[in-house]
């Protein structure tokens, strides 16, 4: 068996910083980018089908990660590789705000270098 990794992906609208929604994805992929091929293959084959239109449909024309998210669960079973899709939208909850940081802002002063 292949191992099984956690990929998140966050989504976010360009010209904001606030996440749209975090979907968690478990699955075997060697990789996020081969996760992502794999995703957009069985979207883009999956557009073609009466759910994929009627999903279509509800987004208005416009299917993006955001759609996906929610209809991520029915699409686990559909991917390659993808073992299970969960998703919620921080903005939404009240109890719960997620914000994109830089990795590497310090919050603290740099005293001195690590030795290596």
């Amino acid at each position: 068996m292949s191992q099984v990794s956690r990929t998140i992906i966050v989504t976010a609208v360009s010209d904001e910083r606030e996440p749209g929604a975090l979907v968690q994805i478990t699955h075997t992929h060697a990789s996020s980018q081969e996760l992502l091929a794999a995703i957009r293959d069985t979207v883009s084959d999956w557009a073609q089908t009466d759910e994929g239109q009627q999903a279509r449909a509800e987004a208005c024309g416009d299917f993006n990660w955001g759609d996906f998210a929610e209809w991520g669960t029915i699409l686990r079973e559909k991917i390659p590789g993808v073992i299970d899709v969960t998703y919620l939208y921080p903005a939404v909850n009240g109890e719960l705000s997620a914000v994109i940081v830089d990795h590497d802002e310090l919050l603290m002063e740099r005293e001195s270098p690590c030795d290596d």
